[in-house]
């Protein structure tokens, strides 16, 4: 369950592209463009056979140093993801580790929603 949710705009100052009509290097231009590009990701863990929520599940995206715990609820945010692919870690005690590649190609919120299978 991957969705993009587009109900508001962001509030976030962003750096003007200030670009010479005399030499234009679009792929620099477009390359900068794309390097705007923030996302926002929300993530719920729950139990595969019971739906219950997975709390304290460790969610780490190794290649940017990014880590998180789930609360309670089983839910958690990360934020502030810049455009590109990732392999998301979740590991819980009692549960299957999981890994799930992730694209983030447009800047907004992110909904995903993980089933961890128990191994008890």
């Amino acid at each position: 369950m991957k969705n993009l949710i587009c109900d508001s705009e962001p509030l976030v100052l962003q750096e003007e592209l200030v670009v010479s009509s005399a030499n234009v290097d679009t792929n620099q231009a477009f390359a900068y463009l794309e390097s705007q590009i923030i996302g926002n990701l929300n993530l719920s863990v729950v139990n595969s056979a019971s739906g219950r929520p997975v709390s304290h599940a460790l969610i780490s995206i190794d290649d940017i140093r990014k880590t998180a715990i789930c609360g309670p609820c089983g839910k958690v945010s990360l934020n502030d993801l810049n455009s590109g692919k990732y392999l998301l870690d979740i590991i819980s005690p009692g549960f299957i580790a999981q890994t799930i590649s992730l694209n983030i190609h447009a800047s907004g919120s992110y909904e995903l929603e993980v089933k961890m299978i128990s191994n008890i």
